[in-house]
């Protein structure tokens, strides 16, 4: 337990391990385009030209954070993957690492597999994300699939302190969660006055997404696209637990040191190829000596071995035939990724 300022008083201090989950996932999902203006007389080819046509979309997260619990105000507070939760002594829990009894250990009472992956087709489905390319433009996503999702249980030490300020007498007693895994931990404290994800004082971060939408990173006179999407899933979906078991017969629910270095591979991968198709279908309606950007090597350089091609002024033509001849490569590495577990998973539904 670090060390504590002289004016703390009437300190508790309660040990436990908290459970939570990091989970991989890969959704797809349409998306059509519209203007928020609906008395606005902008053709669809300006809505296209600003904004592309409509398409299929994938969106990945890596190792985003669940709570295992329901423990209020704990489960609004992340430990999600940053510099101050690293996870390279990332160990097998086992009974000698809870012997003391003075060690509260929670169990596990949350399934994100239940409470995000089943529910994600719905909770998408209609959802309008405004356009940071088009000052009038928005996205409308529908048929929301997932495509993978494997959760990993962890179990996380720390010391849980309540205790009051003399300096100020008449203020409320505080709440702090302390890591215990660290010389150096980071330290949570928890404002009453707040609800949700808000009322934790350097709270961790609970997703980490990507998707096959470049300009879903970008927001210029609006707010990022992406980011849209999560501010919703913070104000909307955190927080809401619908379970109290754990199925772990599950084979979705793996060991992290064992399963997430092959699947996240895998997704790597699988956002590649769905990259690929974008851009395919981003140049299906325009004129094939048309120019635009693309990616290709240097001069006198081989493309095929160039791990960071730079952007070029190409024609539509090159372009697609570019991709067209890299798709069947980028499939069969897909293929050869894909985790066994997974293929047997899906043999099974």
């Amino acid at each position: 337990m670090p060390d504590v300022k002289e004016s703390v008083s009437s300190m508790q201090v309660r040990k436990a391990y908290i459970p939570f989950w990091y989970y991989d996932m890969a959704i797809s999902a349409d998306v059509k385009l519209s203007s928020v203006n609906p008395t606005e007389k902008e053709s669809l080819e300006a809505l296209n030209k600003a904004m592309g046509p409509p398409r299929q979309m994938l969106g990945i997260g890596f190792d985003c954070f669940w709570p295992g619990h329901t423990w209020d105000p704990v489960c609004y507070l992340s430990f999600g993957q940053s510099a101050a939760t690293r996870r390279e002594k990332l160990v097998p829990f086992t009974s000698d690492l809870c012997e003391n009894e003075e060690i509260e250990v929670i169990p596990f009472t949350v399934n994100p597999l239940k409470d995000i992956a089943e529910r994600a087709p719905h909770a998408l489905e209609n959802l309008t994300v405004n356009s940071s390319t088009h000052k009038h433009g928005m996205y409308t996503i529908n048929n929301a699939q997932v495509l993978f999702d494997a959760a990993y249980p962890i179990y996380w030490p720390v010391y849980i302190a309540q205790f009051t300020d003399k300096k100020g007498s008449q203020e409320p007693a505080k709440t702090v969660v302390i890591g215990a895994h660290s010389n150096d931990p980071p330290l949570y404290q928890w404002d009453s006055k707040k609800s949700r994800a808000d009322q934790w004082i350097n709270n961790g971060p609970w997703v980490k997404l990507d998707v096959t939408e470049p300009e879903w990173q970008m927001g210029f006179g609006n707010q990022a696209p992406l980011r849209q999407l999560v501010q919703r899933y913070l104000t909307q979906v955190v927080g809401e637990f619908q379970t109290n078991t754990v199925d772990w017969n599950d084979d979705r629910i793996q060991a992290h040191p064992n399963y997430e270095e092959q699947n996240k591979d895998y997704l790597k991968q699988l956002f590649r190829v769905w990259a690929e198709r974008n851009m395919l279908s981003r140049i299906e309606s325009m004129d094939e000596n048309q120019k635009t950007l693309g990616l290709g090597a240097l001069p006198g350089t081989d493309e095929s071995t160039v791990r960071s091609p730079r952007l070029q002024v190409k024609t539509v033509s090159e372009i697609r035939k570019e991709i067209e001849s890299r798709v069947s490569d980028e499939l069969a590495k897909l293929e050869e990724l894909e985790p066994v577990w997974f293929k047997e998973y899906k043999n099974k539904q």
